[in-house]
């Protein structure tokens, strides 16, 4: 059993060292693959084998172990069997490629992507993660401990805001397209409207950004708000905000609390502060419709309390 080895062999153990000594004397020094064609066949066996296509699997195992030395077919069986030997984990790889490869590996599972987009170190996740009409993974709201607060804010200001009990959403904008996207990355575009000529929100708020707005994205909660009332309805009402009726005493408010993305340029590197003084300059708020919103700039424990 080669991998409950009881020698003190350097090679017990290790299937893929095993399978090239046995298969040294009986394949060709050098393979007749390209590297193109191994990556198809590589790519043929993984989906066929998610698709239990065991024939098609066995047919293009045949056709990589009778066209590789047996070099190649060592190193072959190790990225099969995932265990490289390389001494280095693939945490430490993706490291030293780009400080956020980790993160973005966990959330896509796509290695390809990880090289296309974090091919320069300089370029942060954030930066290429936001893109118009492409919905990315939003900064939630944690608990934090009250009598901590100054130490994790680095004794520096901070603000305190209203936690909004709605849905999360993001808005993409560019010219008279609309697009709207949960905080998960569904799309609800089709009830908020795609244009100005339809849904329960763009039609009102399409008018009230500022001429030289060509596009942004922008980040917040859309609510229910009752113009009888002048007050917010709880998720814990029976409604829901995506499925709201003309006829409806309630109406769609969209309340914003962070601008991504204005005119092309990214904004996920500047600091809160000067995202939230661009944000003012977006739009005018419209009661009940789109607002921002207020946030109360704070320096201590006693400020939240």
């Amino acid at each position: 059993n080669y991998r409950a080895p009881t020698g003190s062999h350097g090679d017990a153990g290790d299937f893929a060292m095993i399978a090239y000594f046995v298969l040294k004397p009986r394949f060709p020094k050098h393979g007749t693959l390209s590297i193109q064609e191994v990556n198809d066949l590589l790519d043929a066996i993984a989906i066929n084998n998610a698709a239990k296509k065991k024939d098609l699997v066995k047919k293009s195992l045949l056709q990589l172990i009778t066209n590789c030395s047996a070099l190649e077919q060592k190193w072959l069986i190790r990225m099969i069997i995932k265990d490289m030997k390389l001494g280095v984990s693939q945490q430490t790889v993706f490291n030293i490629f780009h400080p956020d490869a980790t993160e973005l590996h966990n959330v896509t599972t796509d290695l390809e992507k990880v090289c296309l987009q974090l091919h320069d170190p300089a370029v942060s996740l954030s930066d290429v993660s936001i893109s118009l009409f492409s919905p990315f993974k939003p900064m939630l709201a944690a608990i934090a401990n009250m009598k901590n607060i100054e130490k994790q804010m680095n004794n520096q200001s901070f603000y305190i805001e209203t936690k909004l009990d709605g849905e999360r959403m993001q808005l993409h904008k560019d010219g008279d397209v609309y697009k709207y996207f949960s905080r998960n990355g569904f799309d609800y575009t089709k009830p908020f409207g795609a244009s100005p000529l339809e849904g329960s929100l763009t039609p009102y708020i399409h008018n009230v950004f500022r001429m030289d707005v060509q596009n942004c994205i922008l980040d917040g909660e859309m609510m229910a708000f009752n113009p009888s009332t002048q007050t917010y309805m709880q998720k814990g009402s029976k409604f829901d905000i995506k499925r709201l009726m003309d006829d409806s005493e309630l109406q769609t408010c969209y309340c914003v609390f962070d601008v991504l993305m204005l005119n092309d340029q990214k904004l996920a590197r500047e600091t809160l502060r000067k995202r939230y003084e661009i944000l003012h300059k977006l739009f005018t708020p419209i009661t009940g419709r789109l607002q921002i919103v207020h946030k109360t700039e704070a320096s201590s424990r006693k400020n939240v309390l």
